[in-house]
């Protein structure tokens, strides 16, 4: 360990890295200098970065499923996490490789087999240097605790949006629907006794956050222009489940933050379908929470008006339609009844929130 009368007490390094041999180095070597966390998954970074704040990553390049330059892309687009320094170790020592990582943000690279000393005197001059320039203002301790969630909600809002990658407000969007269904569905006897004023605003809040998971899908598949291939699906429905496996490794650190359940919900269960026929549980009817079954509506009212890379975006009154056809099949036919009385509010908001 190198000697330093730099004071590194609470530091934190967060090491992302699938081998379970490689994050046992790290803490062997770093663990008397700083806090350090392991992450071998991508669901377990993003849990640790939401729960933690971390001040300096260590990220392996070759992770499975999404690569290393692909998070630091979603680091880059993600403002709580943008200025989190990264320091890329691995293997791939191709030139055009190590530039590609310098422009997508990453602040060091160190070609394995590394010499630990010099990944010790790499993260030391890191943090003098972050040291030496101003710093993002520490969250005062005796903030209330919906402030603290609400900051939570915000990083895990920011993550997704980076995953969003068609560039438009289709997240802003969904929980504006949502919120204004679930708004209407209130006044009727049908769902009185179900939704609160709490549960309009935190489904107006999490909404955003439905496709979390989607922070594990390679960039090629979101992109890819032409019909996605049976594997290829599968891979991608696996969303709902990683999303709501990150929700469980946040609850670990927070065990009191009961409001991640009604995110877990929706995060987990907006695929299913009222027939049964959805995923990932096939669950049908009631069965299905409430929260998702209003987001599975928003969002799939607003996903036909955006215009992706694979298909054209259709216009409102077609959109209308498609809900108006899935009654009873795809969506809760009480909810499809209360969207009738939404078309207004609902053109407004398209209008209003328009890409």
């Amino acid at each position: 360990m190198a000697s330093s009368d730099f004071d590194t007490f609470g530091l934190h390094v967060l090491c992302i890295d699938d081998s379970k041999s490689q994050l046992a180095l790290y803490r062997d070597q770093l663990e008397g200098m700083y806090t350090v966390t392991g992450a071998e998954t991508y669901e377990e970074a993003v849990a640790c970065l939401s729960a933690s704040h971390p001040d300096l990553i260590i990220l392996d390049m070759n992770m499975p499923r999404v690569t290393g330059l692909e998070f630091l892309d979603i680091l880059r687009f993600t403002p709580n996490y943008s200025r989190i320094p990264v320091i890329i170790v691995s293997g791939d020592n191709e030139p055009k490789v190590i530039k590609e990582a310098f422009r997508r943000g990453a602040a060091d690279y160190v070609r394995k087999p590394y010499d630990p000393e010099e990944l010790d005197l790499r993260i030391l001059r890191l943090f003098k240097l972050l040291a030496g320039a101003s710093q993002t203002q520490k969250a005062d301790s005796s903030s209330a605790l919906t402030s603290a969630q609400g900051s939570l909600v915000k990083s895990l809002e920011e993550l997704a949006s980076a995953r969003d990658n068609e560039n438009t407000r289709h997240l802003e969007r969904i929980g504006l629907y949502a919120a204004e269904l679930a708004r209407s569905a209130s006044r009727t006897t049908r769902f009185r006794g179900e939704i609160t004023e709490d549960f309009i605003s935190k489904i107006g809040e999490m909404a955003c956050l439905h496709d979390i998971g989607k922070v594990n899908i390679p960039d090629y598949m979101l992109h890819k222009s032409e019909p996605l291939t049976e594997r290829e699906f599968d891979f991608i429905k696996k969303h709902t489940s990683d999303g709501a496996r990150t929700i469980d490794m946040i609850r670990l650190t927070f065990p009191d933050y009961g409001f991640l359940d009604f995110a877990r919900d929706l995060i987990l269960y907006h695929h299913e379908r009222w027939d049964g026929t959805g995923y990932p549980e096939g669950l049908r009817e009631h069965k299905i929470p409430l929260v998702a079954r209003i987001i599975a509506l928003a969002d799939t009212f607003d996903s036909v008006m955006t215009k992706r890379v694979y298909r054209e975006a259709v216009d409102f009154d077609d959109a209308c339609a498609i809900i108006g056809d899935g009654k009873g099949t795809a969506f809760d036919p009480d909810l499809v009844e209360v969207f009738r009385f939404c078309h207004a509010s609902f053109k407004e908001i398209s209008s209003k929130h328009g890409d």
